[in-house]
């Protein structure tokens, strides 16, 4: 089977399909095909059919390739070819990353890390948590992995693992999130900054708690060595965020907008009254693309410029999920109604 459609699900209501929008955010346009999608650019009424890569100019940074999970396998999508090859067989994978690339890593079985070498063609077992892997993010030098283990009683742990000797440092015990997956505002991240100073723990549920102390908050930072620089009280209920590129910032959204805090100082402030859902910041770190919400297919693509603070729609309706896949363009999702249950939605990782 070539170039699989990854078909995905929205409360057993909706379905997704991967696609690629252009997105004129600057004087340059460029074009960047999806998994088995079509291209076209913001505004056209339909995709076209078949579309085929465009030549970018050599200053343009773009997306290369992509991996995502469809039938329990993960695919490598070719940006360049429009092609996409099938990457693992058998058993349940998950959360697919790059660590560079030539390499990725994801989780088998839900429970056991492994990284992929490209070239080599080979698979190497990381290690097994044995309550198992929920969520996990890199540390930039490779050495370190965070990452999120339940145990018998559903309670989330937060752990540091050193590669090189497999020494697992527990830093955190977080509050239990029932009923995760059922809201749109759930939301599941372990993301390093740029530098490795601090690591973004996101693990939020559908409901707040105002009984959960600081150190419990499923939205938290913590320092590399494990102490607590921020978190955010779950009654405010936050959720989807992510750092910034230089990783000076966290944006997230709580019942008082989209806010930032800032590491050197401390301090936290509103930067939208607005809600935001699935966040991506460009390149070069000026702009942020999110969706309105990826449970409707009246879903809109959205960006917003750090600078000025404006907001603009850059998407017809039942469009989600916006991915940078270069300085001037997006890559979104489709929502689409389907008359079963469905598979999704589906992360998808780009390099």
């Amino acid at each position: 089977m070539d170039n699989p459609l990854p078909i995905l699900a929205l409360m057993r209501r909706a379905a997704l399909f991967l696609i690629a929008i252009a997105v004129a955010l600057a004087s340059c346009t460029t074009r960047a095909p999806g998994p088995a999608a079509s291209g076209s650019p913001t505004g056209s009424p339909s995709a076209r059919p078949s579309a085929t890569p465009t030549k970018k100019p050599a200053h343009v940074v773009s997306a290369r390739q992509a991996l995502y999970v469809y039938q329990d396998s993960i695919w490598l999508y070719d940006v360049k070819t429009n092609k996409a090859r099938q990457l693992t067989q058998g058993g349940t994978v998950s959360m697919p990353k790059w660590i560079d690339t030539n390499h990725f890593s994801f989780v088998q079985s839900g429970n056991t890390l492994r990284i992929v070498d490209l070239k080599a063609s080979t698979t190497t077992d990381v290690f097994t948590a044995p309550g198992g892997i929920q969520a996990y993010g890199w540390s930039p030098d490779g050495g370190t992995v965070a990452y999120i283990e339940t145990d018998s009683s559903s309670y989330p742990h937060l752990r540091y693992r050193s590669i090189s000797d497999g020494a697992t440092q527990s830093v955190a015990t977080l509050a239990r999130a029932p009923g995760r997956g059922v809201s749109q505002f759930d939301d599941l991240r372990i993301q390093y900054a740029n530098g490795g100073a601090y690591v973004l723990v996101v693990y939020t549920p559908a409901d707040g708690d105002s009984s959960v102390p600081p150190d419990q908050s499923q939205f938290q930072v913590r320092g590399a060595d494990g102490s607590l620089a921020f978190s955010v009280a779950m009654s405010r209920e936050p959720t989807m965020g992510l750092f910034s590129r230089d990783g000076k910032t966290v944006y997230f959204m709580d019942s008082g907008g989209v806010r930032a805090w800032t590491a050197s100082s401390g301090s936290t402030r509103t930067l939208r009254k607005t809600n935001w859902f699935n966040p991506w910041q460009s390149p070069d770190g000026s702009k942020i693309a999110f969706d309105s919400g990826d449970f409707s297919t009246k879903a809109r693509v959205r960006v917003l410029d750090l600078r000025a603070l404006t907001v603009v729609t850059v998407s017809k309706p039942g469009r989600a999920r916006p991915v940078f896949a270069g300085p001037h363009s997006l890559w979104a999702q489709a929502v689409i109604p389907c008359s079963d249950a469905c598979d999704g939605p589906v992360d998808v990782f780009y390099s």
